[in-house]
């Protein structure tokens, strides 16, 4: 029941469109529960034979005046009860009679028209006509039929527009829900989930809810409805045969619980696997540039192969479990109305059943059949959404980031400090232990170290992708977890060693759907105006342009941010010595009057730097200007002159 309340809050906001399709489903309902017994009514008042003779009138005849005349009575004017007792006690012969409206040869008068016997019917020529009052009584149940059909067609079109709309609207909600929740989830949140299955959850999970919301949800009120006055009608027309029907009833539910249990482990497997499906597919296809490079498609195809099959078994698993119980409940049916034709034959033999009313018990065990028949299905559609409902929930129910304290400065200078800082991605697994250092405003701080010293984690820290652990980091004078965060953040312009690229124009990457100029005067301002074309298209992941133009989009990016502070993380590593060249003396007169912090690996682009870093595995071992560390001839030393040994 958790699950359903969750799926039934999406729709809580368009609850009178639910009421109107609930209340349409209703009248629905009640339209497809009279078709039977227009058909019975039809077939006993106007098909059958309507009069029997009596080889008695019983006592009670008085109370039923309308039914009998001298020795004769009109069956379908007697309730089935009485009509038993009439053939128990012996009271019923054998003939049976039509009602016509006109004297006929071997025609008995009877009230204001006349009833002519089976045998002598059959031999008339003008039968059909003098059943006039027969014909127009088939005619109008028939044209009854026919309108209840239209009306029904009417209703569920509507309920399927009504149903479509709700869906729509909360697949819309939802789905702007989970991806502006996603939008705001802290770093480490995606460092331990595969992007295969987020992207399952805001796509085949919300599809999943819609095809609840549209093929299950109201019809559930149309089944209930159906079921409850399928066995009030049977009830009405015949008890004995009704209780017969219902026995089948507790089998089909001890099965149905057999079969939700086994189908909601089934299905719960498939969905896991799927997942974890896209999720290979999703890494494989951003690696193809690896796994080609490295002749590794037989491994990867090899891998798929196993995940697809893993895929297939589940699939199958679960493709066991409904095979089983629509067989059952089919099974079921079968014999409920072999049941029915057996005691219902009798009964009629015996007078205490009607033709019409068997055809409209068959109709009826079908339509009673018919939701649990479909349970299988509905029962799919249902456990999916319970399934993708629960992760949607626990998607949501991430926390967001910390938006600081609110805090926001009426000026910036740009002081950074960092004080007595310990950090570790997981555990006591310190990537920086006990770091100290202060950027003054304007200062352009270099920091360098072997792979894994933790200089990009410097970067990630001061934009608050993660929080310290110990210690604090202030910008002017201020805790950054003290400041908005969007503050903090527009504080700043990153450049990074791995630039990514949106699919789009060249426009949109450099502002970022944030327009701040004419977009060419930034890349004049570099110095590399005519080394791109600005109306080029960017495809995916920027995978058509070179590596140099993506970083030479990623200056302009930064540039175009109109930062205080520039955070600068390996942003030349992909640029050709060239290239570097030509947009050194840009970055140089960008970086004026700015705090910066450079990470680079080619030391020579930060001699001119205040201050250098040196970090080994975490610690800082030494800080100076490039003169300095060279004149100490200690880790820098060693690092400057190993690159450039072979100068």
């Amino acid at each position: 029941m958790g699950e359903f309340r969750r799926l039934l809050s999406f729709v809580l906001p368009y609850r009178n469109l639910l009421i109107i399709s609930s209340f349409i489903v209703l009248i629905s309902a009640l339209i497809e529960l009279s078709m039977p017994y227009i058909i019975k009514t039809a077939i006993d008042k106007h098909i059958t034979p309507q009069v029997a003779k009596l080889n008695k009138v019983p006592k009670w005849y008085k109370d039923y005046e309308d039914a009998f005349y001298e020795d004769y009575v009109v069956l379908n004017k007697i309730p089935n009860h009485l009509r038993l007792e009439l053939e128990k006690a012996g009271y019923l012969s054998n003939e049976r009679y039509f009602i016509i409206s006109d004297s006929a040869e071997n025609a008995i008068k009877f009230k204001d028209k006349y009833i002519i016997s089976v045998e002598h019917y059959k031999k008339l020529k003008d039968g059909l006509f003098l059943r006039k009052d027969d014909v127009k009584g088939i005619l109008m149940f028939g044209g009854l039929y026919i309108l209840a059909i239209i009306f029904d067609f009417i209703l569920n079109y509507l309920q399927i527009i009504i149903l479509t709309l709700m869906g729509q609207r909360s697949i819309f909600e939802i789905r702007t829900k989970l991806f502006n929740h996603l939008l705001k989830l802290p770093m480490i949140f995606f460092q331990r989930q595969k992007v295969g299955r987020l992207v399952t959850r805001v796509a085949n999970d919300i599809e999943a809810i819609n095809e609840f919301y549209t093929s299950v949800l109201v019809s559930f009120v149309k089944d209930f409805v159906l079921i409850l006055g399928i066995i009030i009608i049977m009830l009405i027309i015949n008890v004995q045969i009704t209780l017969i029907v219902l026995l089948m009833i507790p089998f089909i539910l001890i099965a149905s619980a057999i079969f939700r249990h086994f189908a909601r482990n089934a299905y719960d497997n498939v969905r896991r696997i799927l997942g974890e499906l896209n999720g290979f597919l999703n890494e494989s296809i951003v690696g193809i540039y690896v796994i080609q490079a490295f002749n590794s498609q037989n491994y990867m195809f090899n891998k798929f192969i196993k995940n697809n099959n893993d895929l297939f078994k589940a699939f199958l698993n679960l493709v066991y479990v409904f095979g089983i119980f629509m067989p059952v409940v089919s099974l079921a049916s079968s014999i409920t109305i072999a049941l029915l034709i057996y005691k219902g034959g009798l009964d009629i033999i015996n007078q205490a059943f009607t033709f019409g009313a068997l055809v409209a018990f068959i109709n009826y065990i079908e339509m009673l059949f018919g939701p649990i028949r479909d349970l299988s299905e509905k029962y799919n559609t249902m456990q999916s959404a319970f399934i993708a409902s629960k992760r949607i929930f626990l998607l949501l129910l991430e926390n967001e980031e910390d938006k600081g304290k609110g805090i926001v400065l009426k000026e910036v200078k740009g002081r950074i400090e960092f004080k007595n800082v310990w950090f570790a991605y997981e555990n006591e697994d310190w990537v920086l232990k006990n770091f100290n250092l202060i950027v003054e405003p304007g200062e352009k701080v270099a920091i360098v170290g072997p792979t894994g010293s933790g200089k990009t984690t410097i970067m990630n820290l001061i934009l608050r992708f993660w929080d310290v652990q110990k210690g604090e980091i202030l910008l002017d004078g201020v805790n950054i977890k003290d400041l908005d965060l969007k503050f903090l953040r527009s504080q700043f312009s990153l450049v990074l060693q791995d630039i990514f690229l949106f699919s789009g124009s060249i426009e949109d990457n450099v502002f970022l759907y944030r327009k701040n100029g004419k977009l060419g005067k930034y890349f004049e301002y570099l110095g590399v105006s005519g080394l791109l074309d600005l109306n080029r298209v960017v495809n995916e992941r920027g995978i058509s342009l070179s590596s140099g133009q993506r970083q030479i989009i990623s200056f302009a990016r930064a540039i175009a941010n109109n930062p205080k502070i520039l955070l600068l993380d390996e942003a030349t590593s992909n640029v050709d010595q060239e290239t570097e060249h030509i947009i050194q003396n840009s970055l140089e007169k960008l970086l004026e009057n700015k705090t910066a912090i450079i990470i680079a690996h080619r030391l020579s682009t930060i001699k001119s730097a205040h201050k250098i870093v040196v970090l080994y595995y975490g610690e800082k071992i030494e800080e100076g200007t490039h003169q300095e560390l060279m004149e100490k001839k200690g880790f820098y030393y060693y690092l400057y002159t190993l690159q450039f040994e072979n100068v």
